[in-house]
């Protein structure tokens, strides 16, 4: 199973930066995904202040039995200070969530 993830780009003078991240459907197939995909990809309305705005899509291999919950975007900061993990590992793709982590 896939899920698409759309992210929205925002660029302010010479500065990019990713504004937003979220989940959108489940697909069987990446073939299936990357149809979906097609028209959601390019530029989009430009806020004010800003110089130009764009949405890319990125399809990803979800486990089967995973349930998709289309959300807004997560504060894993925010939820790393109020629900800090048991063991913070300091090891492979763990070294920046130890970063994040605080001692209690």
């Amino acid at each position: 199973m896939y899920t698409m993830v759309l992210l929205l780009y925002l660029q302010q003078g010479v500065d990019v930066t990713l504004d937003g991240a979220r989940l959108r459907g489940a697909y069987r197939d990446r073939s299936a995904c990357e149809r979906a995909a097609l028209s959601l990809r390019g530029a989009v309305p430009v806020p004010g202040s800003y110089g130009a705005a764009w949405q890319d899509v990125v399809c990803m291999r979800v486990a089967r039995d995973v349930r998709v919950r289309e959300a807004a975007p997560l504060d894993l900061g925010q939820l790393l200070n109020t629900r800090p993990p048991g063991v913070c590992q300091g090891e492979g793709t763990w070294r920046r969530l130890a970063q994040l982590c605080t001692r209690r």
